[in-house]
């Protein structure tokens, strides 16, 4: 996407400010109500799978209807072109993944802080019939006084046809798994509690509870593995 590029003559498309298994996320204006907005944009690939699209289009709808002050919320879903996008509100701050990069292991009352908000903002989207299915510190957004925006709900489940390895971004999703996810499971609330627990793990010890050579490794790792118990990190 060039910048500069304006979608649906709305969308004046800015600077990219993040980019994942799923597509780039730009910052952008909207023209029509004069705010800055995240404009993310999906692969071509993805653009072409017509499964994709239609699934990625109910899912849109549906987390467009949520609210609450722990999730960036979904504004819009349009096309333009063989381009397909979705607007949500520009959280300012970090992903949590660079934070963790950066400052781990964190104080336990930072990581139980952060946490915290983590659940709050999936106890609102599971009481709405809605999982995430893609917790992972890449999709929480820390900004100010580490106030904390869930990011990314629906699209992986807009996904859930694809494998382990379409993507090329599930590489690093893997480590956050659940083992029905691994295991080709039905998933449910649970799936995204289980995540949230593998990215408190990782805040509190700067390290993930398996790795593997690929993701097939370590997928099923969660599934036949005990945790190792973080005290002994």
């Amino acid at each position: 996407m060039v910048e500069g590029t304006s979608l649906q003559n709305r969308y004046r498309v800015d600077h990219r400010i993040a980019a994942g298994g799923m597509g780039a996320v730009y910052e952008a204006m909207d023209e029509r109500l004069n705010r800055l907005v995240a404009v993310k944009i999906l692969k071509r690939e993805l653009a072409f799978d017509p499964r994709f699209v239609e699934r990625f289009k109910r899912e849109a709808r549906a987390v467009a209807s949520l609210s609450h002050p722990n999730i960036a919320n979904v504004y819009d879903y349009g096309e333009d072109g063989d381009a397909y996008f979705i607007v949500m509100e520009l959280a300012r701050g970090e992903d949590l993944a660079r934070l963790i990069r950066a400052t781990a292991p964190f104080t336990s009352d930072r990581a139980v802080h952060i946490a915290t908000q983590m659940c709050a903002a999936l106890a609102h989207a599971h009481s709405a019939g809605i999982v995430h299915r893609d917790i992972k510190p890449a999709n929480v957004i820390v900004g100010p006084g580490d106030r904390v925006k869930v990011t990314d709900f629906g699209i992986a489940r807009a996904a859930g046809d694809l494998t382990l390895t379409a993507t090329g971004s599930i590489l690093g999703t893997a480590q956050y798994l659940s083992p029905e996810q691994a295991a080709g499971a039905v998933v449910g609330p649970p799936t995204d509690i289980y995540s949230t627990g593998i990215v408190l793990y990782e805040m509190l010890t700067a390290t993930v509870p398996f790795t593997g050579e690929s993701a097939v490794a370590v997928a099923m790792r969660q599934v036949s593995d005990p945790v190792p118990p973080p005290s002994r990190l």
